[in-house]
């Protein structure tokens, strides 16, 4: 129980759930499955890397990014996705920080434990603002989550009043490459994810929305890829060479056969350390490479390669030097 007069601290996330410290947290530990999405959107605030004490594992593909933005980062807790609460607990947190959908499997239990807990959502842009706005109190910095929120809505907005008025727009295809057990599928996000919102933000007609009304990703065969024969294909593979998918998918004769194809409009979304279409942080970025590719011509002044030096300057403070060891060089750019 609170002492008469003492001071605490509530801080309420986007979903609702609450959590009571008596100062700021200093302690802070990530974890799950999408461990990457919530490190690259904590380390945007100066404060994380000094108050992160244990991290999930952030790599998807190519290796931590969140390493390269903190000098600490091999001498933090690590844990891997399955870790459970009484792992988690040996990094003594003051907060642990989770994607909401592991409030049952993990968040739960941690508050048995007495720890705190805090999610976010990270899965469309109206929740990235909410998201930030609790990270801002989470940090003491709401001017840095200010800051932020303003980026992001000056971002889609670049991109939004110049397609708002199309008329005519793309029937548009994205595609997420798996391969399980040697066995490769594609696969579509559902309408509401932020790879759906992109495509119609960008000026595109998502032509699989409709048929998708589930929850998570849905395997899609390639006679129902040919059914839609889209005017343009965009390609992502989050655990392997989403290039070399690429190359199989020209080289396939069904795929040749498509519109796409033949207008030479199949496309490997950018890739650093992760690919730019997941609602990591950047999304932003994804969004405006997708806009110059869908419409040239509306785009023409947009250098996506500026954009995202800018990027990575102002929200991650990486230098000249370092963006070109560590972004442009993964990206396949030249000086």
């Amino acid at each position: 129980m609170d002492k008469p007069g003492e001071e605490v601290i509530t801080i309420t996330d986007s979903s609702g759930n609450k959590a009571v410290f008596d100062s700021l947290p200093q302690r802070i530990t990530f974890s799950g499955k999408a461990s990457n999405l919530v490190a690259d959107v904590l380390y945007m605030f100066p404060e994380a890397a000094q108050r992160i004490v244990g991290v999930g594992n952030t790599n998807q593909f190519s290796g931590p990014f969140a390493a390269v933005l903190d000098p600490d980062f091999e001498d933090k807790f690590y844990f891997e996705h399955s870790a459970g609460p009484e792992q988690l607990a040996v990094s003594r947190p003051d907060l642990v920080i989770l994607k909401n959908y592991l409030k049952g499997s993990l968040g739960d239990p941690l508050g048995q434990l007495d720890i705190p807990v805090l999610y976010l959502d990270l899965e469309s842009p109206e929740s990235y603002e909410k998201d930030l706005q609790v990270l801002g109190q989470i940090f003491g910095n709401p001017d840095r989550a200010d800051e932020l929120i303003r980026y992001y809505r000056e971002g889609m907005r670049f991109v939004t009043d110049r397609t708002a008025s199309l008329g005519d727009k793309p029937d548009v295809l994205f595609l997420y490459h798996s391969t399980k057990d040697g066995v490769s599928a594609f696969n579509t996000p559902p309408e509401e994810w932020i790879q759906t919102r992109m495509v119609e933000m960008a000026g595109g007609r998502p032509v699989w929305a409709d048929a998708h009304s589930g929850s998570g990703w849905n395997k899609v065969n390639m006679e129902q890829i040919a059914a839609w024969n889209p005017d343009q294909v965009y390609i992502v593979a989050y655990k392997e060479n989403v290039d070399e998918v690429l190359d199989e998918i020209y080289s396939s004769p069904q795929w040749k056969e498509m519109k796409s194809a033949q207008k030479e409009m199949i496309k490997a979304f950018p890739v650093d350390y992760y690919s730019w279409d997941q609602p990591d942080s950047r999304w932003i970025l994804g969004l405006k490479w997708l806009g110059k590719m869908m419409h040239p011509d509306l785009f023409e002044d947009l250098n996506i390669e500026k954009e995202a030096r800018s990027f990575f300057k102002d929200l991650y403070g990486l230098t000249d030097e370092q963006f070109e060891r560590e972004i442009a060089s993964r990206l396949g750019w030249k000086d």
